[in-house]
């Protein structure tokens, strides 16, 4: 596609949706079901770049609009053509290749996490640099003991780079806190801070078995009890439940030291050893409530230690009920009273603690509950957002102006962390403040470790590049290899193809750095290869009943009526009902919750935490006839099933046009009536969206990677000049010499048009300034010797060509879009029959001849296009025989003279206390 018609495409893409839907209505009959398929994958598409396009690195988020504007040309450019039914499916091979990509990125499960992120472009841009950490709290890195836990820090972000360059500025903001203890008689400790390994929400994490290890790192470096140890066994244990918050924190003038574990979205605390020997806090939670544990010692005393539990959700307002509960501990407290009268308080600590003690295993003696000696407060957001205040903090000062004397000074040192003040803890004699951050996941997509980082948590990925994936096999490994090198870039020290794929001084080229991920993960998956798969068709739950749970996900159209609305005006639901209905944001700019808000709020899920409801909403149609306009949800159901999703539906909607809306404006009574014709869709959630441990046996199946495998990497993430027309990826020798791999192949590369070695006139990211191979347009060399092999040579006229069926479990069916296959009747009924003509269909590609009835490739003598360059069979050779030239390097070395161990420290919550 040339660069003008993209511009020209793009141009229109305002009114995208709304042209493939009209668009299809206007196709021939036997073509309207796969047009609307395509309508409705590119709306989904649309939405999901819309909304979350923000946290792709810029350069991908140009190109998935880019592939929306391609796909749209392709669909009217195929219904343009003389034969439609080639040119739609080779859409339909590539929108499989779309929804494959995106299960690969996590999927509904991605989104719904995705959606619960905060959006601040500027908060992205903050890091926790050396400067901040010295400023705040006069504290160099590069001390042996207090500076370990930010040179630590600095590590787990730095990706592959020394930690001499700028890649120590990758760590975010909200990895640094810092906090101050000031005394009656004057003296302050100020040198505190804590740093964040493993955040309290699913924004950004680098995994289980990082989190441990930077954490063994930081107990040595402080010389920590043994109970320490003992938590951390227990964390790196726990690898079936979820990685809760991790950190520690440290008050260098008086060496105390803790360690912090918090559970959060309704996910239990993993079973540390005397955590349920804690004194009970007042509030008497349990394992699954969200609470924060800790250990503490002073450096040095490697016996002697105390356990604490915070309560870090009590209910707003609460300050009455912690005054009853904690022994009048507020009560008279005049200091109290005023921070409340001029801030309000929006939450009151409830924490309990033991009597020091020594930990001698299970011969622990029973841990004994030591008198508080403080009480917290958490303050309220004064101006609605989360920036440190200078009015705000000036007031503070002036009323602790007697109680802790310094802190004015202290509050506009410290303001440099850009948290706003979080915490107030009083004690006798003593009063303690703190900037913690109290929202996670401001990642910045432009840094290739936050992204990283990112992306392990968005797709349960938690492997960091120093601990590859559990359970692939090596082709499946090859192939995230490839991606990670490929398109993220996240570890530039192993490959910098990503980097020299963008450089436009390598535009129309396949660099050498690609080259060689490109040949590794070949050779890997050469060989009949082995990969995983996953059915694609909807959850049947009839079959599968213990898969009822919240993580299936349905739908539901709700027709409604607009006040005022007679059918003509085609814009029923607009301005701010349409930004209520359509945009995801859970607090919109007018002030409200959005109705998918609202929906998170409301309906109870299955097996789901509160926090953990994810609903997605949107306008399908607002031009319907007689003024009606049709809203579609999708989310989770009460009872995991298809009648209890519509039916908390069908209330919610019905108490919705009833109450007009909030800033809809409902004709309530005919649309009571208009949602008569409500409907919800079958589950459509799919056994590959599941995590792979829900999915049941025969719902899997393993089969060689093939050729096909690679044209369905390439054609979606291969750099732009690793594409032919311009570089030949295509070996040789077929990647598997199976009957079924080999006829999928060629079924896959005709399927492709546009993409693969057969490429005749349409290179993808056509640039007009770029020099394309002589006699292209036309034919391509490799597509020839690809349509040669000799299929009969490993294929009879009874050989199975499907391969999914070829290598599926005994007795499973799949009916997937992707993925068939039966293997409860007799056998097989995709044959390879005589498999010596190719279908008429394909007449007119440029590699085929056609006489009459019969298609044939083109001789060999004639005329066809050499790409420039293609993949060493040597190398391939080369790699093959010596796997390890490919492995992944560390994403970084522990540096030999780093003997402290490079600690790390996290806060777990933001109720951190010394």
């Amino acid at each position: 596609m040339k660069t003008a018609v993209l511009l020209l495409v793009a141009a229109g893409t305002a009114k995208r949706d709304e042209d493939l839907h009209a668009l299809a209505a206007r196709t021939r009959t036997e073509h309207r079901p796969a047009v609307a398929r395509s309508a409705a994958r590119a709306a989904k598409a649309s939405r999901l770049l819309a909304d979350h396009g923000h946290l792709l690195p810029p350069d991908l988020r140009e190109k998935g609009q880019d592939l929306l504007n391609e796909h749209e040309f392709r669909l009217h450019a195929a219904l343009d053509s003389a034969n439609p039914g080639p040119a739609l499916a080779a859409i339909e091979k590539r929108e499989a290749g779309y929804l494959k990509a995106f299960r690969k990125l996590g999927g509904e499960g991605a989104v719904s996490k995705a959606r619960k992120l905060p959006k601040d472009e500027e908060r992205t841009k903050l890091r926790a640099t050396r400067e901040v950490l010295f400023e705040a709290t006069g504290i160099d890195a590069e001390e042996p003991v207090w500076g370990a836990p930010f040179r630590a820090l600095e590590g787990l972000f730095r990706a592959g780079h020394p930690v001499s360059s700028l890649a120590e500025r990758e760590a975010p903001m909200e990895a640094l806190g810092v906090s101050a203890k000031f005394f009656e008689d004057g003296t302050a400790l100020t040198r505190r801070y804590h740093v964040a390994l493993q955040p309290p929400c699913d924004c950004w994490t680098f995994g289980r078995e990082a989190v441990v290890e930077q954490a063994r790192n930081v107990a040595e470096s402080l010389k920590a009890p043994p109970l320490v140890e003992a938590w951390l066994d227990s964390i790196a244990a726990d690898d079936t439940g979820k990685l809760p918050s991790v950190g520690f924190g440290v008050s260098a003038e008086d060496g105390a030291c803790k360690l912090y574990v918090l559970n959060y979205g309704g996910n239990e605390l993993p079973p540390l050893p005397l955590v349920d020997a804690l004194p009970r806090t007042a509030r008497k939670q349990d394992r699954a409530s969200s609470v924060m544990v800790s250990v503490e010692w002073k450096f040095g005393d490697m016996k002697t230690q105390q356990m604490r539990q915070y309560a870090v959700e009590a209910a707003e307002g609460d300050v009455a009920v912690a005054r009853h509960t904690q022994d009048e501990r507020f009560a008279g407290d005049e200091l109290v009273a005023a921070l409340d009268g001029t801030f309000g308080v929006k939450q009151s600590e409830d924490i309990a603690v033991t009597a020091p003690f020594q930990y001698v295993g299970d011969t622990t003696p029973p841990l004994v509950a030591a008198p508080l000696s403080k009480s917290g407060l958490k303050l309220k957001r004064q101006d609605g957002g989360i920036d440190s205040n200078a009015e705000t903090d000036a007031k503070l000062a002036a009323l602790l102006k007697d109680a802790a004397p310094g802190a004015g000074a202290w509050l506009d040192k410290s303001r440099v962390i850009r948290h706003a003040l979080s915490n107030v803890q009083f004690g006798e004699g003593f009063v303690t403040l703190y900037r913690h951050p109290t929202v996670f996941g401001f990642v910045d997509p432009s840094s290739a470790p936050q992204h990283l980082a990112l992306r392990n948590a968005l797709t349960k990925n938690t492997h960091s590049l120093r601990r590859r994936l559990s359970g692939l096999t090596a082709c499946d490994q090859a192939e995230e290899d490839f991606i990670d090198r490929a398109v993220w870039g996240s570890n530039p020290d192993d490959s910098t193809c990503a980097q020299d794929g963008k450089n436009p001084a390598n535009a129309g080229m396949c660099p050498q750095s690609c080259q060689d991920d490109i040949a590794c993960m070949i050779a890997a998956c050469s060989d009949c290869a082995l990969v995983d798969a996953v059915c694609d068709e909807p959850v049947d739950l009839g079959a599968h009943p213990s898969l009822a749970s919240g993580d299936l996900r349905f739908q539901y159209k709700a027709p409604v009526v607009m006040a005022g609305a007679d059918g003509s005006n085609r814009d029923n639901i607009e301005g701010d009902c349409h930004t209520y209905v359509d945009q995801s944001d859970i607090v919109q700019p007018l002030g409200r919750k959005s109705l998918e808000g609202q929906l998170e709020d409301d309906v109870q899920c299955k097996d789901k935490h509160q926090d953990d409801i994810d609903f997605d909403c949107w306008v399908e149609s607002d031009h319907n006839d007689a003024g009606t306009a049709t809203i579609v949800c999708e989310g989770c159901s009460p009872d995991g099933t298809q009648s209890g999703f519509e039916a908390a539906m069908a209330t919610f909607f019905q108490n919705l046009v009833a109450s007009t809306g909030g800033p809809c404006s409902f004709d309530a009574s005919a649309s009571l009536v208009a949602l008569g014709g409500a409907s919800g869709s079958p589950t459509n959630s799919k056994y590959s969206d599941l995590d792979s441990e829900l999915v049941p046996d025969d719902m899997k199946v393993r089969f060689p990677y093939g050729d096909n495998g690679l044209f369905d990497v390439m054609s979606l993430w291969g750099p732009e000049g690793c594409r032919y027309p311009y570089y030949g990826f295509l070996p040789d020798e077929p990647l598997c010499k199976d009957c079924s791999s080999m006829a999928q192949a060629k079924e896959d590369v005709l399927n492709g048009l546009w993409d693969g070695p057969c490429n005749d006139d349409d290179p993808r990211g056509d640039d007009d300034s770029l020099p394309l191979p002589p006699n292209y347009p036309g034919c391509g060399c490799d597509c020839a010797d690809f349509l040669r092999r000799d299929l009969s040579t490993a294929c009879t006229a009874t050989s199975c060509i499907n391969v999914a069926q070829q290598y599926a479990p005994a007795n499973s069916v799949c009916a997937g879009s992707d993925f068939k296959w039966d293997t409860t009747a007799a056998g097989c009924t995709d044959l390879y029959g005589t498999g010596t003509q190719f279908d008429s269909t394909w007449s007119g590609h440029a590699c085929l001849d056609s006489t009459g009835a019969t298609t044939v490739v083109q001789d060999a003598s004639a005329t066809c296009y050499q790409t420039q360059a293609s993949i060493s069979e040597a190398d391939l050779v080369d790699y093959k025989a010596n796997p390890k030239q490919c492995a992944v390097k560390p994403i970084y070395e522990e540096d030999d003279d780093d003997a402290d161990g490079g600690s790390e420290l996290v806060m777990s919550g933001g109720l951190v206390a010394s």
